[in-house]
């Protein structure tokens, strides 16, 4: 009776708090989808693209002052652009397709643990544990960014490797996984365990999933390159490839403190647990291994073993973009996805083999909910408030009161939003600097003749001290401050935020007041 009692505390217990869970990020996320400017300080320049693309210009063209295109593939810019298309141009159809994209992947991974448990409440957890990781991925749900989006796509070439029949899953999931690719770079760290899945099940199909997806990776960036003159891979390959230079192996490790050791700790210790578990009965590492051989391929050709491979896999993808200068929490969405369905998976394994394990089945799935509690109002510009709007009417206003260009660096599409021309991102043009080619030294040439001549009315640069002042100081001069009250029109930048505030007009006699 004891044991039947605390089964059905905790089981309802985590119910509760999985909807609690579910009922506060979907609060959030409406209250932000509708908030007109930044939330997080690269949106506008993701919604610059969008706005290229409904205008009918390249995305990928030769850099210049007034645009230079991010390093990511071109797919999340599309979908927005549909979107855009339905509700307008504005931060509205980006976080639309970045929180439905967050929908969609919750259920995926909730259907996917139903599937393999057999057990509709841990599908329901799991979908619920998806939405509590909000904060441990740097709220990034449903922002205009496209890590929501890819990690769907991803999720999904899983999802129609283990849903679909046999011969239409693999096509799908090719499909899907070049889709992916088509989003972000970090798609090719996927390939090798779907491949390897289809394989270890059926060779010939393992074959046809990797010749499909390849193949049709392969093409579609071809036909991309070729559109766009070479620009694509330049921006897509290119100039990654330059970055390395600044990439530090130490950074990779954080994976394990913050997030497989930290906290995902449980699930990430029930992923290897699944493993482990194949060994179970060996009474020496000789025996484990010949005993073993036959159910550790048959669990890695099992949908358990698919996800398993994928948490690696992630994990992997993750690290490498940790290691990348400015690489944040949000990279590791991948890895969070699969990890999540790990310890769900792994908790039944383990009633079966201990039955009387049962009373302790959602005990673990606690844990891990609290180890993901985060309190929303000790969170900067999480919450997107009216006082908040306020602040941004009022930049508006005195942007659009403004004669002439101004240079807002380290945002896009803002002053677009104040009906002026907008900019390159000065992130993406330090991208670009780094190839120390022609382009570069032509885009610098072009920044050095903006400055020196003084095109810009005015600069804005930012509050936030993440941010260093760069040379266009030389040319121009403080003059004062966009907005009087503090701690309005934020947008968030990593753990922090910023704002920009610092206005500086051209300092020579004879220059733009």
């Amino acid at each position: 009776m004891i044991a039947l009692n605390l089964e059905k505390t905790t089981r309802w217990l985590a119910i509760a708090i999985g909807i609690a869970f579910i009922a506060l990020v979907l609060t959030l996320s409406i209250i932000r989808l509708a908030y007109p400017y930044e939330i997080e300080w690269m949106e506008g320049a993701m919604m610059d693209h969008v706005v290229r693309i409904l205008s009918g210009k390249p995305i990928y063209t030769a850099p210049s002052i007034d645009f230079v295109a991010w390093l990511y593939p071109p797919l999340y810019y599309y979908a927005v652009a549909a979107v855009a298309k339905v509700t307008g141009i504005g931060f509205l159809s980006g976080r639309i397709v970045s929180l439905a994209s967050t929908i969609f992947t919750a259920l995926a991974l909730g259907h996917i643990t139903r599937v393999i448990t057999k057990n509709l409440t841990l599908g329901l957890l799991t979908t619920a544990l998806y939405f509590a990781t909000y904060h441990t991925t740097g709220f990034y749900f449903d922002i205009v960014r496209n890590d929501a989006f890819f990690t769907m796509v991803i999720v999904a070439a899983a999802l129609a490797a283990v849903a679909l029949p046999k011969r239409f899953g693999v096509v799908a999931s090719a499909l899907i996984l070049c889709a992916a690719f088509l989003t972000r770079q970090q798609a090719i760290f996927f390939l090798p365990p779907i491949t390897l899945w289809y394989w270890l099940r059926e060779r010939k199909d393992g074959v046809a999933f990797g010749m499909i997806a390849v193949g049709l990776s392969i093409a579609a960036n071809l036909i991309l390159n070729h559109l766009t003159d070479g620009w694509s891979n330049y921006y897509m390959f290119r100039i990654p490839s330059a970055k390395q230079a600044d990439f530090m192996i130490i950074r990779m490790f954080d994976v394990f403190p913050n997030f497989a050791l930290g906290a995902f700790s449980i699930s990430f210790i029930a992923g290897i647990v699944l493993i482990l578990l194949k060994c179970s009965g060996a009474i020496s590492v000789s025996d484990c291994l010949e005993k073993s051989r036959s159910k550790i391929h048959t669990f890695f050709a099992s949908d358990a073993g698919l996800i398993v491979m994928m948490m690696f896999s992630a994990l992997a993808a993750g690290a490498m973009s940790l290691g990348n200068e400015g690489g944040y929490r949000n990279v590791m969405m991948p890895f969070v996805a699969f990890v999540i369905p790990a310890l769900p998976i792994a908790l039944v394994e383990l009633q079966k083999l201990r039955p009387v394990f049962s009373r302790y089945i959602y005990l673990p799935v606690l844990f891990q909910f609290a180890a993901l509690y985060f309190n929303p109002f000790s969170q900067k510009m999480l919450i997107a408030s009216p006082h908040q709007q306020r602040g941004g009417d009022e930049f508006m206003r005195n942007l659009a009161a403004m004669t002439g260009e101004v240079f807002i660096p380290y945002h896009g599409y803002i002053t677009l939003q104040a009906g002026k021309q907008s900019h390159a991102h000065i992130l993406a043009a330090i991208d670009v600097l780094r190839m120390h080619d022609t382009t570069a030294r032509g885009l610098q040439s072009e920044f050095d003749s903006a400055y020196s001549q003084q095109r810009f009315s005015a600069i804005i640069l930012e509050e936030s001290d993440t941010f260093q002042t760069d040379t266009t100081l030389n040319h121009y001069t403080f003059s004062r401050r966009m907005i009087a009250e503090p701690n309005v029109y934020l947008t968030r930048v990593a753990d922090g935020v910023t704002r920009p505030e610092f206005v500086f007009v051209p300092s020579s006699p004879g220059g733009r007041k």
